[in-house]
């Protein structure tokens, strides 16, 4: 029996039907990007040959793997606009608009600097405007033990799911307790090996978006619910090598992000109600940042805790942490007033 694909092997896939120079791109652009993301840009690069195709008739009866670099030549910014345009009246949002053109805008810029086109067409195409919220969704500090306490107790799942919950019970509480203490990305997480991990010093060591390492650090608490999933697993199989995943499946399989992302949905619906639906790994990320932001007011901190090169994403948190600090700042007031009301 064939075992799952890893992201290698997914790449090479999407490759075997793109145009050569695609091939070039997704392989051969060094270690800065992260397989992730090329898996991402393969996918991109999938979609927007399939819409060259159907609508654009230099393309038309062109299968994907025989499209050549003079076809490419010819795409406009015209085209690029066009794409873009079409997925937005499809409803979708601004984030998957905008993480389409830069996409495209990545690959153009790759053809452009190795000379095989001369100009990037998604340069005077439509752009992506976002719009920001000054909100952050969150679990403040009691959302947090609540989504951890019926993880770790099983509250509000199903009947169906309750049979299995011992099976991951310990493992799904050290995962989620890791990202909320450390705030690192599910990709991050997905890629920890048991060898990683200090637990003297309370370390691990993460491969960050774009390849680099780093050591970060998680409290007393996250060390003991990592220890005693880590224990589980020994004591089903005292032969654990060190390279091995650290979360992993029944069957000893790296837990896959798709998975991670299931789980938190999963614990979500079940502890949080109106705001579980809306839950996901990074949100856990966020949690994590809100809160820290919130007890330490120190900005650079947060920055090299959460791996961002540009502080400018960092202060999404901060924003979001003084306006919270702001639209609150009499209830303190309120609840004396109350008090006092109460005591006449």
């Amino acid at each position: 029996m064939l075992g799952k694909e890893n992201l290698t092997q997914k790449i090479i896939r999407f490759c075997n039907d793109l145009p050569d120079c695609c091939t070039s791109f997704l392989l051969e652009t060094g270690t800065e990007m992260a397989n992730s993301t090329r898996l991402a840009y393969a996918r991109e690069l999938d979609w927007f040959f399939d819409y060259l195709i159907n609508y654009n008739p230099d393309f038309a009866e062109t299968a994907k793997r025989k499209i050549t670099i003079d076809q490419i030549r010819g795409i406009t910014s015209q085209d690029i606009s066009r794409y873009l345009t079409i997925y937005k009246g499809q409803g979708k949002a601004e984030r998957t608009l905008a993480r389409k053109r830069a996409a495209l805008s990545r690959f153009f810029t790759y053809l452009t600097a190795n000379r095989q086109i001369e100009f990037n067409p998604v340069a005077a195409a439509v752009r992506v405007k976002i719009h920001q919220s000054d909100e952050v969704l969150h679990l403040d500090m009691a959302e947090q033990v609540r989504f951890l306490d019926a993880i770790d107790a099983g509250t509000g799942m199903t009947a169906k799911q309750l049979k299995q919950h011992d099976k991951y019970r310990l493992r799904d509480v050290a995962l989620v307790t890791l990202l909320l203490d450390t705030g690192m990305r599910v990709s991050e997480l997905h890629g920890i090996d048991i060898a990683d991990f200090d637990f003297e010093e309370c370390s691990v060591i993460i491969t960050r978006k774009g390849g680099n390492m780093q050591t970060i650090y998680f409290s007393d608490e996250t060390k003991d619910v990592l220890l005693d999933y880590l224990n589980e697993r020994k004591a089903k199989d005292p032969h654990i090598k060190p390279e091995t995943a650290f979360f992993t499946t029944n069957k000893g399989e790296r837990l896959s992000i798709r998975s991670i992302e299931v789980l938190i949905k999963k614990y979500a619906l079940a502890s949080i109600p109106g705001k579980g639906r809306k839950l996901s790994p990074h949100k856990m990320r966020s949690s994590f940042a809100m809160e820290f932001y919130a007890a330490e007011k120190d900005i650079l901190a947060l920055q090299r805790k959460l791996g961002h090169k540009n502080i400018t994403a960092t202060n999404i948190y901060a924003k979001a942490t003084d306006k919270k600090m702001k639209e609150t700042r009499s209830v303190l007031a309120e609840q004396r007033k109350k008090q006092r009301k109460d005591k006449t």
